[in-house]
């Protein structure tokens, strides 16, 4: 999957651009817009982005697991060589690292819903002046080069900022 970014200015465009795709065989879901009072965007009936699409939820609470299982292990093994001198049970073993590698992904998490998805980072001035970010995800190459042609042909006011590579959100 690929997911295609274009800012441009407005509501009113967003609504276009959102009925051009859906006519062109972009269907609903894959049209992600973003501004920085989605309220008017709601209003207009758009697709907006979810809450996951716009923290960094995800990416930290990964790196958060992660780091936690590491701290279990090392934790783990320390009681094993040191302090049980290796009576430690597998259980009690396993157990630490899994309430090491949770305590990280939460602490990852916090960390996450409090600030921007790394993916929109270059976009938060725009944003700021009061742009409007289209998301738009692609499934095939097909999908991406009609999309790509009917916003270069149609809606020059939707300036094309990139790409990202498999994009997915987890849950």
């Amino acid at each position: 999957m690929k997911r295609l970014y274009y800012l441009f200015s407005g509501t009113d465009q967003a609504k276009n651009i959102s009925r051009d795709l859906q006519s062109a065989g972009i269907s609903y879901g894959q049209l992600h817009f973003m501004a920085k009072n989605n309220l008017s965007l709601n209003q207009a009936n758009l697709h907006t982005t979810s809450l996951l699409e716009e923290r960094d939820l995800q990416h930290k609470g990964a790196y958060g697991s992660i780091i936690g299982l590491g701290s279990g292990l090392l934790v783990a093994f320390y009681l094993l060589a040191v302090e049980f001198q290796g009576q430690l049970n597998m259980s009690l073993f396993f157990g630490i690292c899994i309430i090491f590698t949770c305590f990280g992904a939460w602490a990852g998490g916090m960390l996450g819903i409090s600030s921007e998805n790394f993916h929109l980072a270059r976009f938060h001035d725009a944003l700021e002046d009061g742009d409007t970010l289209l998301m738009l995800d692609t499934y095939s190459e097909r999908e991406e080069s009609k999309a790509k042609a009917l916003m270069h042909h149609q809606h020059l006011e939707a300036k094309y900022e990139g790409e990202d590579e498999n994009v997915r959100l987890i849950f």
